[in-house]
């Protein structure tokens, strides 16, 4: 894969990683506050880390089902998508 599939590729998962993280950040701090009343530092500011890194793991995943469902519809030999460990179909 060319350098550029790699960054493009890195990007999208960037973005999409950074966009969910934002939106359940901002759903746990202003949960807490609701919570709580008042303006504090807890938990919810371990849950923004767990959560971005649940959403770089499950994007990832989606990409990997997606790339091994695109190389069966072509009927590709190419061994392997972002994750398989070169298996191949023995005919």
């Amino acid at each position: 894969m060319s350098g550029w599939k790699w960054i493009r590729r890195l990007a999208v998962v960037a973005v999409y990683v950074v966009a969910v993280t934002y939106m359940a950040g901002k759903w746990a701090i202003r949960y807490a506050y609701l919570e709580r009343g008042y303006d504090a530092i807890g938990g919810e500011y371990f849950f923004i880390p767990m959560m971005a890194w649940a959403a770089y793991k499950l994007i990832n995943i989606f990409l990997n089902v997606l790339e091994d469902e695109m190389y069966a519809e072509t009927g590709s030999e190419k061994t392997g998508g972002r994750g398989t460990a070169g298996l191949r179909n023995n005919r």
